[in-house]
C-alpha cells in the first residue's frame, strides 16, 4: 500500500477499483494518524462521492492556522481548516458533506466537480437548493467559487455514474445543448413497455439522438460470487441484450451513438460525432 507505515498484498491492491484503492488508504492512515481530519477529495471518497481517478493521488488533511503543514510532503497535501465542521463519514473524521462538497468543486475542473456534485444529488445526500444556499453562505470571495458555481449550475442526480457526467460536462463545454438523461421511449415491439438510453436530445420532428456510453466493463458482474470465465460469460450475455435493445429502438427512428470513454475525451472527434449526428448547439434549439 503507497503510504508510509501502511502494508498490504501489492497483486491484491492492484486488482482494486481506484476508489476502493483510495477509501483503504484513507482507513490506514486513520489508523496511523487518528488525530487527522481529511478534507477536500479525501473527504468526498470517505463520503461515498464519485472522485475521478486522476484526483485520487494526494490525500488531503485539514488543519488548523498554526499546524505544521508537513504531512508526509508529496503524498498529503494539508489545507487550512474553513470551519464548517467535522462528521464521521465511514468511520474516518472528514468535513461535513456538503462542506467537502464546497471544496471539491472550488479545487476542480467543471468535468471533475460535475462528477463529484452530480453523485451528492444522484444519492440524495443534500438537495441542489441546499448546495445553492451553502455556497451562497460560505463561498463568497473564495479562489474557485465561480467555477463552483458553474458546476453546481449543471449538476443533476439523475446521472448514475461519473463517466456519464464527465460525459455531459464534454458536451456541454463543446457547446451543445445539454442532453437529457436517462430517456424512455417505448419499445415498439412490446408495447407498453420502455426501453432507456443514458443521454439525449429529442428532435422538433419528435426522434431521438440517443448518447450512449459504452465499455466492456460495465457489462462484468461484481462481486467474487463468478469465476473470470462466469464474468465473462455474463457479459457476453449483457451485450447480446444491449444489442437486442438497441435493435428495437432503431425500429423508432432514433439515431444512437455508441461510443467509449476514451473517445468522449477525444473532443476533436466528440465534436464532429455530435455534429454529424444532427446534436444541436446550445442557443439553436430545435426541440
Amino acid at each position: 500500500m503507497p503510504f508510509p507505515g501502511a502494508y498490504t498484498l501489492v497483486e491484491s491492491f492492484n486488482k482494486l477499483d481506484p476508489r476502493v484503492q483510495a477509501r483503504m488508504m484513507l482507513k490506514a492512515a486513520h489508523t496511523l494518524h487518528p488525530g487527522w481530519t481529511f478534507c477536500l477529495f479525501s473527504a468526498a471518497v470517505a463520503h461515498g462521492l464519485q472522485v475521478p481517478q486522476e484526483l485520487l493521488s494526494r490525500m488531503h488533511v485539514a488543519i488548523s492556522p498554526s499546524e505544521s503543514r508537513r504531512k508526509h510532503p508529496g503524498q498529503v497535501a494539508c489545507h487550512i481548516d474553513k470551519g464548517g465542521g467535522h462528521v464521521l463519514a465511514d468511520n474516518i473524521p472528514c468535513t461535513t458533506l456538503i462542506q467537502t462538497t464546497l471544496d471539491c468543486l472550488c479545487a476542480s475542473t467543471f468535468r471533475q466537480g460535475l462528477a463529484i456534485v452530480d453523485s451528492v444529488l444522484h444519492h440524495r445526500l443534500a438537495t441542489k437548493e441546499q448546495l445553492i444556499e451553502y455556497f451562497a453562505a460560505h463561498g463568497k470571495g473564495r479562489r474557485g467559487i465561480r467555477q463552483a458555481r458553474e458546476t453546481l449550475k449543471h449538476a443533476d442526480g439523475r446521472s448514475e455514474n461519473g463517466g456519464e457526467s464527465i460525459v455531459r460536462a464534454v458536451i456541454i463545454e463543446l457547446g451543445f445543448e445539454t442532453p437529457e438523461l436517462q430517456i424512455e421511449i417505448e419499445d415498439p415491439m412490446m408495447p407498453g413497455v420502455s426501453k432507456r438510453a443514458d443521454l439525449g436530445w429529442k428532435l422538433s420532428d419528435g426522434r431521438y439522438i440517443l448518447a450512449e456510453l459504452d465499455g466492456f466493463a460495465k457489462y462484468l458482474t461484481k462481486g467474487a460470487r463468478h469465476s473470470k470465465v462466469e464474468k465473462t460469460e455474463l457479459a457476453v450475455q449483457s451485450m447480446r441484450a444491449e444489442r437486442l435493445r438497441e435493435s428495437h429502438l432503431n425500429l423508432t427512428g432514433a439515431v444512437i451513438l455508441r461510443f467509449s470513454f476514451a473517445q468522449a475525451l477525444d473532443t476533436s472527434y466528440f465534436f464532429q460525432l455530435l455534429a454529424t449526428a444532427g446534436v444541436p448547439l446550445a442557443g439553436e434549439r430545435t426541440l
